[in-house]
C-alpha cells in the first residue's frame, strides 16, 4: 500500500528527501500538464478528456501525500514542544510557550518544506482540473464537439 511507504520515508530526516523522489512522477504530470495548458492545448475534448483523469489520479496521489505529511510534521513540532515543556519544568525552570513554539517549529523545518511543495503542486493540479473542466464544457456546449 503506497501510504504505507510514504509513512516510512516521513519516519526519519535521513528519508525525508525520498518523499518527493517517490512522488516525482505526480510532480512531472502537474508540470508537463501545465506546460501544455499554458501553450495553449488543442481544441479537442478526447485530448482534455485524457489529461484530466491523469490529473485526477495526480490529485488523489499527491492529496493522501498531504494528509500523510501534514500529520507527520503536525505530530513531531507537538512532540517537540511537549518535550521542551517537561524538560524545563523537570529542572524547576519556568516553561515559555513562546520559545517553545519557536523551537518546536523550527524543528520541523524540513517536514514544512515537503509539505509546502506537495500542497504546492497539489493546489496546481487542482487549479489545472477546474481549467480543464471549464475548457470541456465549453467545447462540447459551446463549439458542439463532442467527446467520443
Amino acid at each position: 500500500m503506497r501510504i504505507k511507504e510514504l509513512e516510512a520515508k516521513f519516519q526519519s530526516e535521513e528519508t525525508l528527501d525520498q518523499v518527493l523522489e517517490e512522488l516525482k512522477l505526480d510532480f512531472e504530470s502537474v508540470d508537463r500538464n501545465a506546460g501544455d495548458m499554458k501553450n495553449g492545448i488543442a481544441d479537442n475534448p478526447q485530448e482534455v478528456v485524457r489529461i484530466l483523469g491523469e490529473l485526477t489520479g495526480t490529485f488523489s496521489n499527491l492529496r493522501t501525500a498531504l494528509s500523510v505529511s501534514e500529520s507527520q510534521k503536525k505530530n513531531r513540532e507537538i512532540g517537540k514542544y511537549v518535550a521542551l515543556k517537561i524538560e524545563q519544568e523537570n529542572q524547576g525552570k519556568r516553561f515559555v510557550s513562546a520559545t517553545g513554539e519557536i523551537e518546536a517549529s523550527e524543528s520541523v523545518k524540513n517536514y514544512r518544506r515537503i509539505t509546502n511543495i506537495i500542497e504546492g503542486y497539489k493546489e496546481a493540479c487542482q487549479i489545472a482540473i477546474s481549467s480543464l473542466q471549464s475548457l470541456l464544457k465549453y467545447l462540447i456546449t459551446e463549439k458542439n464537439q463532442p467527446v467520443e
